[in-house]
């Protein structure tokens, strides 16, 4: 074991606190496991623009430094200052060994800054539409300070395909075993997401519509909120399945744990992923899965990746009609995801 390393998170967001459980999920499960598992190193956190506060605080035994920015555009310059000035100031007593930006965005930009003048390694973890042709902050791929990591090999090949530079490594986000008893699956199908136009949740309703020829008890769910929410009630009247649906709007992550539990297929019609953290939440609370090859899509038992929207309908029907397995599975441990950017922070 090397010495202790002080690592500094640099975060467009942060929970607010201990029971904030629906801001970047992945993330604090992550830290909280590091710490646990890793507990010599130092581990502090500068977030941008979430939560709104300037106060510092103790999450989880970990310090976190708010700026507040609140994403408003003609404050970023100062808040990316500000940044500056207080990683400068932490570094001073508390020398900074790596800084790990989240998202290839104003963090990553500014980590790098940071790298270079403290002299410290740069690690930058790649999240989702970080990853599409119209992020200005692309262009910090071009640098050598910066270890790219992907969460996907979906994602790392479009970051390729869009910078001519391979990702460093791929390292997915991951979680723990859910500990739950078995519950009876009476609702069909069930989707959570962001409802916006990438989500391509117009499909949703068009296979409900299809499915409730045959199945005219068919019950599903759609967990989220968003632009588009409005067009797909309309669109649900329009298809006459508004019995056959329900938009349950924003729900914490324990309230959709449970409706995962008792639900049989988890559809995700999106049509861009960086990771699709959800999947990894669906199959480890037993569910089958059918989406488009994206993100974290594999090949499995339990997942069926379709090639269009006919072949989507297709397999939906065909799992509906089928004895299915709720076992739950983890592809991606929490353990394995520690242990990955432990040995890339150079203590293990």
């Amino acid at each position: 074991m090397n010495s202790p390393k002080h690592i500094l998170l640099l975060s467009p967001g942060f929970p607010k606190d201990e029971n904030d459980f629906n801001c970047i999920p992945p993330l604090h499960e992550f830290l909280i496991k590091f710490k646990l598992l890793y507990p010599s190193a130092q581990l502090s956190v500068i977030s941008f623009q979430y939560p709104y506060q300037k106060t510092e605080y103790l999450w989880n035994g970990i310090k976190i430094y708010p700026l507040g920015g609140k994403n408003l555009i003609i404050k970023k310059p100062f808040i990316w200052l500000k940044a500056i000035l207080k990683a400068i100031s932490i570094n001073k007593t508390n020398p900074i060994d790596i800084i790990h930006s989240i998202w290839l965005g104003e963090c990553a930009l500014i980590g790098n800054f940071l790298a270079n003048k403290i002299n410290c390694k740069h690690i930058c973890t790649l999240m989702g539409q970080d990853v599409k042709a119209d992020n200005k902050y692309l262009k910090l791929s071009k640098s050598e300070r910066i270890k790219i990591i992907a969460l996907s090999i979906n994602q790392a090949q479009n970051f390729s395909k869009l910078t001519n530079r391979n990702v460093d490594e791929i390292i997915h986000w991951g979680l723990e075993d859910q500990d739950f008893k078995e519950t009876e699956r009476d609702i069909d199908l069930l989707a959570v997401g962001s409802i916006i136009p990438l989500k391509n949740y117009s499909l949703f309703i068009r296979l409900i519509a299809e499915l409730k020829k045959d199945k005219p008890a068919l019950k599903c769910k759609l967990v989220g909120s968003g632009p588009e929410l409005a067009s797909l009630i309309k669109l649900s009247n329009e298809k006459g399945v508004v019995e056959h649906i329900k938009f349950t709007g924003l729900l914490n992550r324990q309230e959709i744990f449970k409706l995962m539990r008792r639900s049989k297929i988890f559809i995700h019609p999106s049509l861009f992923e960086g990771s699709g953290f959800v999947f990894a939440e669906a199959l480890v609370n037993g569910m089958n899965i059918v989406s488009y090859n994206v993100g974290y899509a594999q090949n499995h038992p339990k997942w069926s990746i379709a090639k269009d929207e006919q072949e989507f309908i297709l397999l939906v029907k065909v799992l509906l009609n089928k004895s299915l397995d709720f076992n739950p599975v983890n592809h991606f441990p929490l353990r394995e995801t520690v242990d990955s950017y432990a040995s890339i922070y150079g203590i293990r």
